[in-house]
């Protein structure tokens, strides 16, 4: 017996998508670029906190700079208009006043990031062999907000006397 006479055992023609291929051909792109543009995004957003962290290392290391370049720094000698001693103002012992410093600007949108930058300084003067090592170390700190996060970087250094 001929079973497809009787048009029990055709195939319809097979040469299209069924509509369950085509689903799942759509299902899979769409997959792809769903995880394509969340991990642009992702990289985005890493570049966007390596520049700031970089705009804050800056910030901090000009500071850095002005502390070890100023002076002169003569603790032991006084001015001798004033009477105080030769010690730059960025070598005051003591916190300095937190100034709003710029992090990052993108002047694409004209989006700016503000922190706080603080400088601490102490004295760490020692006698080494009966003599008097003026040494002051300074701490400059960096805090700034960024996505409703909070960063802060710390630099320290060490300033001796200039004679």
């Amino acid at each position: 017996m001929n079973f497809n006479n009787l048009g029990l055992c055709t195939r319809p023609n097979t040469k299209g998508f069924t509509l369950v291929e085509a689903v799942v051909a759509v299902a899979l792109l769409g997959i792809g670029v769903a995880t394509s543009v969340t991990a642009v995004s992702k990289m985005n957003s890493l570049a966007s906190m390596s520049r700031n962290a970089t705009g804050a290392s800056v910030v901090a290391q000009n500071e850095i700079d002005a502390i070890l370049s100023n002076g002169p720094f003569n603790p032991q000698k006084t001015d001798p208009v004033t009477g105080q001693p030769l010690i730059p103002p960025e070598l005051q012992i003591g916190v300095h006043a937190e100034k709003d410093v710029a992090i990052y600007t993108e002047k694409a949108n004209n989006v700016i990031v503000w922190g706080k930058l603080k400088t601490t300084i102490r004295d760490a003067s020692a006698t080494f062999n009966g003599r008097q090592l003026i040494l002051y170390t300074a701490r400059v700190t960096v805090t700034y907000t960024y996505l409703n996060r909070s960063y802060s970087l710390s630099m320290d250094t060490v300033r001796a006397s200039d004679i």
